[in-house]
């Protein structure tokens, strides 16, 4: 082969493989903003706040949350990154949404581009951050109850 034949099937299969990159990436991004079209669409919370869900939610959040939000979600957990400042999950200022769908997409894909709060969605049921958004609601009216106290 001449060399500017190599050129030219380098070429080609560059632009293959960029384009092949491209239709997969914004495939990806189509399913994630029909997910999240979809959630944006629910009004609430599809679990109803129960004992048994804030009981689940409770456990859920103390072994993957409480380390960075600590015990009381107050964003003093004892195992913080380094550079890192956690919500306080009580203070009911919600900085990316206070809704429980907004609640919901920070848990699941968590907050970008940095990813200080990292992406749940794929160690977490759906189920799970329910009801973890659940306790969290416990918990606010919780702690709130005992300070006005």
């Amino acid at each position: 082969m001449k060399r500017r034949d190599v050129r030219t099937v380098s070429a080609t299969v560059c632009a293959l493989v960029a384009s092949v990159g491209f239709v997969l990436t914004a495939g990806w991004s189509l399913e994630l903003s029909a997910a999240t079209a979809a959630l944006q669409a629910a009004k609430k919370n599809p679990i109803a706040s129960s004992e048994a869900s804030i009981r689940a939610g409770s456990l859920v959040y103390a072994k993957n949350c409480r380390a960075c939000h600590g015990i009381q979600g107050k964003g003093d957990g004892t195992a913080i990154p380094p550079g890192v400042k956690p919500a306080n999950l009580i203070a009911g200022q919600w900085k990316h949404g206070g809704t429980d769908p907004d609640l919901f997409k920070t848990i699941h894909d968590g907050v970008a581009p940095a990813f200080d709060m990292q992406a749940w969605g794929d160690r977490l049921s759906d189920d799970d951050i329910w009801n973890v958004i659940n306790y969290l609601r416990d918990l606010q009216k919780k702690v709130n109850a005992r300070s006005k106290k």
